[in-house]
């Protein structure tokens, strides 16, 4: 569903819930009409009672116009200066003049200019003056009206005129002590501002010699170009050491010396005792490796050669241990190139690695200067704009009042005000009395007044009033609806019976007929009929349906269950001496008990009152009573007391196939209706409750719900039938 299906289903329930408020609120005004207009009668007639006692009184009006100062917008001196300005911004200036019209000393005043008195003769007060008084602001304008009323038409003009007067003088003086307030006041305030600003000056100057300060901008700009240059030069010298220390880690991997040893190692190489001792140990080499071609190694020359190697090597190994301090390759002590390249290409390495990291080291100190120094720019530069906002601030300060000064000695003598008299008040010629308004004000309060007691007498009434609260209280489906003209009968009896053609039977016949079509696996033949309280017509409902189904040819059985105020012997007239106790207890057949009021209709009558009517009810016997009457009737029909007054419908329920509850409006209240309800539930007989018949509803309702009454009204009525036959037909 889209939005906008949404949106219009949405009104639709607003509309249709509000037009249904509307009528409940219409139907309640049309239920208490009488109190209602009378409670409007009164008030209406107290209000004209009291207007006859109203005296004339005349009403005169003044306007001042309120605008900006002439001579200071003509001599471009005192700009805003004593101009009308809000505090407010929600506010307008106006409405704080207002406030000042009517102040206590203007309106003191003018009440001792003009010496206005009371009726008893005393000084009027200050407060009774503006109760008389009326000012408003003119919409859309800056103009402020003022009007008076007042018994003689000379002192209304009088005071209007004179509160004006005393108004306009009193702006001006306040605007001139103003002025000379505020030319005093700079005049104080000029040597003040004028040392703070040389402090401030001076705090300014201290700073940038204190933190070495030119232009800290400029020195930013640099700052970062520099850090930036130191950045490049530590990757680059850092990648170079990087480099370095790989190559000389290799070496020194191969070579198995660190830098002191490698140089003790290249220098031990250089002296003459071990090229001496190496030249040897060659020499030794070579004649061994002779001898061993011409002897065994057992041979003397053999082994007097290895002993000779041996202690070469050992004085070798001795010196290597004593200079250098841990084993060195022959290869590395003799004078080749390759000795002298891996050495030296070594010590080469080692020393460019020392130069790197102390580069480095020195690269990192000055990144470290240049970063601190850039730290303290952000603060350096705080500090500076503060510096510099309050020396502005001091220069402006000083620069306005010295400004303010020379204005102000120029506007003193000037000084006018912004109030205007555009319109004296005038001496009125006719009054009134203000009956009208009061009459007006009387229909109003009359008409709330009157809602107001028509509300009340409602909500004092707890009665359900209408078919649709009969609806929203009882949620079933309504079979029928029987209007009060049919109940009022004089004639008495059984209006089914008595006049089966008229419109009130049809009525019975149409429940039946609902009965008979109910979405149901089966007819019910044994029906219970019951409602909230007494009084709503259940009997009645019972013994007319009955009746109505008689007509159409099937035995009915009417069985009156309520056995404390039993009443179906009444509506038919019948006698009451025997019914159903003498079934139950004295076992007295069916057919000698029932009495056949009219044709294809028995009826079972109470009997005698019994002692105690549940347990005839809750009897084995009374189920196979009604057992017998299923099966000997077409329809067995238990007029049962009301629901919460007994727990007799409750016994009797198990016994029946449905419920029909009857109810009537303006005689069931909610309380009862709710826990007739709850009871149903608690019970679970909701699944029993075939449906409601609304009885006794008026007749301008029942036309309004009953959409085929006033056809079957007119049709009833012009029938030729219906004119000559008043019995059923045999």
């Amino acid at each position: 569903m889209t939005n906008l299906q949404k949106d219009n289903n949405s009104y639709k329930n607003q509309r249709e819930e509000l037009d249904i408020n509307l009528e409940r609120y219409l139907q309640k005004l049309k239920r208490r009409w009488i109190p209602s207009l009378t409670v409007f009668l009164l008030t209406v007639s107290t209000t004209a009672f009291l207007s006859s006692f109203l005296e004339k009184t005349y009403k005169t009006e003044g306007k001042i116009l309120f605008k900006q100062n002439s001579i200071n917008s003509l001599t471009g001196l005192g700009d805003g200066a004593n101009e009308l300005k809000p505090l407010l911004n929600n506010q307008t200036p106006l409405s704080t003049e207002e406030q000042r019209i009517t102040s206590e000393p203007v309106l003191q005043q003018t009440i001792d200019q003009l010496k206005l008195k009371n009726e008893a003769g005393e000084p009027l007060k200050p407060k009774d003056l503006k109760k008389r008084l009326e000012v408003e602001i003119v919409g859309g304008t800056d103009v402020i009206s003022l009007a008076y009323k007042d018994a003689a038409p000379f002192t209304a003009s009088k005071v209007i005129n004179t509160l004006m007067d005393v108004y306009i003088k009193q702006q001006i003086r306040s605007n001139q002590s103003e002025t000379a307030s505020a030319d005093s006041f700079i005049n104080n305030q000029i040597p003040k501002i004028e040392t703070k600003l040389q402090t401030m000056e001076s705090k300014l100057q201290s700073f940038y010699e204190k933190n070495q300060v030119v232009d800290l901008k400029e020195e930013k700009t640099v700052l970062v170009g520099d850090i930036g240059t130191l950045n490049r030069q530590i990757s680059s010298v850092g990648a170079q050491l990087q480099g370095t220390q790989a190559q000389t880690a290799r070496l020194q991997n191969e070579l198995g010396l660190d830098l002191k040893q490698a140089i003790a190692a290249n220098q031990l190489g250089s002296t003459p005792t071990v090229q001496s001792i190496l030249e040897q140990l060659t020499t030794t080499e070579t004649e061994l490796s002779q001898q061993r071609q011409r002897f065994n190694d057992n041979h003397p020359e053999v082994v007097s050669l290895k002993e000779k190697k041996d202690a070469l090597n050992s004085q070798l190994q001795g010196l290597v241990g004593k200079y250098v301090g841990t084993q060195v390759s022959e290869g590395l002590l003799q004078g080749s190139n390759l000795r002298e390249n891996q050495l030296e290409r070594f010590i080469s390495l080692k020393i460019d690695e020392l130069n790197q990291q102390t580069q480095l080291s020195s690269l990192y100190q000055y990144q470290q200067v240049y970063l601190n120094r850039a730290q303290q720019l952000p603060k350096l530069e705080k500090q500076e704009q503060e510096l510099l906002r309050e020396v502005e601030s001091a220069r402006k300060t000083y620069g306005t009042l010295l400004d303010n000064q020379q204005e102000l000695e120029l506007l003193i003598n000037k000084q006018t005000g912004n109030a205007e008299v555009i319109e004296l008040a005038r001496v009125p010629e006719e009054g009134t009395t203000g009956r009208l308004a009061l009459m007006i004000l009387g229909v109003l309060m009359g008409l709330f007044l009157s809602n107001l007691t028509a509300i009340l007498l409602e909500m004092q009434d707890h009665t359900i009033k209408t078919i649709p609260e009969i609806k929203e209280k009882f949620a079933y489906q309504v079979l029928g609806i029987v209007p009060l003209d049919s109940l009022q009968d004089n004639q008495g009896g059984i209006v089914v019976q008595r006049e089966p053609d008229s419109f009130a039977s049809e009525i019975y016949r149409m429940i039946q007929t609902n009965l008979k079509f109910l979405s149901m696996k089966r007819q019910p033949k044994v029906i219970l009929m019951t409602s909230s309280v007494p009084g709503e017509g259940k009997s009645t409902v019972a013994a007319n349906l009955a009746a109505a189904m008689a007509q159409l040819g099937r035995r009915v059985l009417i069985i009156d269950g309520d056995l404390r105020k039993s009443s179906q012997h009444q509506l038919w007239q019948v006698s009451n001496k025997v019914g159903i106790r003498d079934v139950i207890t004295h076992k007295t057949p069916l057919a000698k008990v029932v009495c056949q009021p009219m044709k294809q209709l028995d009826l079972l009558t109470a009997g005698t009152v019994a002692p105690n009517p549940l347990a005839l009810l809750d009897s084995v016997e009374m189920s196979e009573l009604v057992a017998m009457a299923r099966k000997e009737y077409d329809l067995v029909i238990i007029d049962a007391p009301p629901l919460p007054v007994t727990a007799d419908v409750l016994t009797l329920s198990k016994l029946v196939d449905g419920i029909l509850f009857v109810t009537r409006p303006e005689i069931v209240e909610n309380e009862s209706a709710a826990l007739a309800q709850e009871t149903i539930a608690n019970a679970n007989l909701s699944q029993k409750v075939l449906g409601m018949v609304i009885n006794g509803v008026k007749p301008n309702e029942f036309d309004r719900y009953s959409y085929h009454a006033k056809y079957s009204k007119n049709y009833f009525s012009s029938s030729p039938e219906n004119s000559h036959s008043k019995t059923a037909p045999a």
